[in-house]
């Protein structure tokens, strides 16, 4: 079975906790304190769920208009798992990322990516990280398909690359001090395409690594 083939068959609930029946026979948890207008609905509304056109996804259009990944999504679920999983070599191999395999590589690139980016903008991720981090990923979204995602990133790298040699930047936390008006307008503009995904990620993220990663395997 492919990823697509992993579909909700049934959504049930715990004190605490979302339970998401698969049919390939998973049962995946998710906190109710993560979707908070489902925490505090009433147990009609909570039963009143329906599924998104792929079967991978679960709206309550009672609580709130319907998406297509829906409010509680399997993309994102494994998308997150396949994350985990990658952080999780790296810490066994001592944060030496040259020692894991390319896709696991990626994944983590792809993780400081989206985290840094959507937690702070594109300068958190690149003063965190620095340009060889920043490269991956445009490698690894290149390789899953995502070229809108790609593009944005590679215009954000494309208004700081020019500092990388100057004799003024000491280290990459000297770099947003150095931004002209213009760069800074740039970079906010492209922060906000980012925020809007071009494409899914999660989808893309877990049709091109789950084939290619064991999740839980050491």
């Amino acid at each position: 079975m492919t990823p697509d083939d992993h579909r909700i068959i049934d959504v049930g609930f715990d004190e605490d906790r979302i339970r998401l029946q698969l049919t390939d026979g998973r049962v995946l948890t998710v906190p109710l304190s993560g979707l908070l207008r489902v925490a505090k609905a009433t147990p009609e509304q909570r039963r009143a769920w329906a599924l998104t056109e792929d079967g991978r996804g679960v709206n309550w259009p009672e609580l709130w208009p319907p998406s297509a990944d829906g409010m509680l999504s399997v993309w994102h679920l494994e998308q997150d798992a396949l994350y985990e999983h990658a952080l999780a070599r790296l810490q066994q191999v001592h944060r030496d990322s040259s020692a894991l395999p390319q896709a696991e590589r990626e994944l983590v690139a792809l993780w400081r990516m989206e985290a840094d980016i959507n937690n702070g903008g594109f300068m958190q991720f690149f003063c965190n990280w620095g340009e060889e981090t920043c490269h991956l990923a445009i490698e690894a979204l290149g390789g899953m398909g995502a070229q809108g995602t790609r593009q944005c990133l590679e215009d954000m790298l494309h208004v700081v690359a020019h500092y990388g040699e100057t004799e003024e930047r000491v280290s990459l936390s000297d770099l947003p001090g150095m931004l002209t008006d213009a760069e800074r307008e740039r970079l906010y503009a492209l922060d906000q395409a980012f925020w809007k995904y071009p494409e899914s990620l999660a989808r893309r993220v877990v049709r091109h690594y789950a084939p290619r990663v064991t999740v839980g395997a050491s």
